[in-house]
This record gives C-alpha cells, sequence and structure tokens, in this order.
C-alpha cells in the first residue's frame, strides 16, 4: 500500500499539503499577515514552492490552483502580475487557475490551493527485497 505524505503545518491538526503517489495538493499562503497584498503573495508563492518541494515537484508540474483573494475588484490584476512574474511565459508550465473572493479573518488576504503531479514515489515495503 503507498503511504500518503504530509507536508507539515505549522498549526496542530492542519497540514500544508499532501500526496499520494504522483498526485500532490498544497496551500499556498503568507507566514506574515502584516504584509500588505503583495507582499503576502509573494510568501504565499515562496511557501507553495516550498511545500511542492518536500513532496519532489516544483511549480511546472501544477494542474491547477484555485485563488483566493480578499477582493477580487481590487487584488486580481496586481496578483495577474505577480502570477505572472512566478509563474513564467512557457505556455507548457501554466495550470487551470481561477480566482474567487472569499472573507479571511485574521489579515490574510490571499490563499492559493494547488494540486500537482510528481513522479511516483517507489512503493515502500517493510519486507527486504
Amino acid at each position: 500500500m503507498f503511504p500518503i505524505e504530509r507536508i507539515p503545518g505549522t498549526f496542530p491538526t492542519r497540514s500544508w499539503g499532501s500526496a499520494y503517489r504522483d498526485l500532490v495538493w498544497a496551500l499556498g499562503m503568507s507566514d506574515d499577515f502584516t504584509l500588505d497584498f503583495a507582499g503576502q503573495a509573494e510568501r504565499a508563492f515562496a511557501g507553495l514552492d516550498a511545500g511542492l518541494a518536500q513532496v519532489g515537484t516544483d511549480k511546472t508540474r501544477l494542474i491547477s490552483v484555485q485563488v483566493y483573494l480578499e477582493d477580487v475588484v481590487a487584488q486580481k490584476k496586481e496578483f495577474d502580475d505577480l502570477w505572472t512574474a512566478w509563474i513564467g511565459m512557457d505556455p507548457e508550465h501554466w495550470p487551470m487557475r481561477s480566482c474567487v473572493q472569499v472573507t479571511f479573518t485574521g489579515g490574510n488576504r490571499v490563499e492559493l490551493l494547488a494540486v500537482a503531479v510528481r513522479d511516483e514515489p517507489p512503493l515502500k515495503t517493510d519486507s527486504p527485497g
């Protein structure tokens, strides 16, 4: 049986993501809610990069990203510019993406919920090979 891998979170009862076989689900969000929108978005990208790397993949293998914004009307254009700088100009690396507006608490302004693929890890067995 393949194990479910967890990307450790910073809050009890929460992970930054999970991986099963060749699929990865990962969260990107800022670790500093005192930052402005652009600062939080940059930290969210960095957090997503780190989580993906921890389970053996990267942003070039993203399938989809759901973007949650505090204010779509006010922030989407700025986010699109930040996104373009982060994801790059190679269309082979562009995931399906959508943006929705949500009500956050505690100063959060942006979250990224991503699905990616990775090379399937070898099956771990307890018996000697």
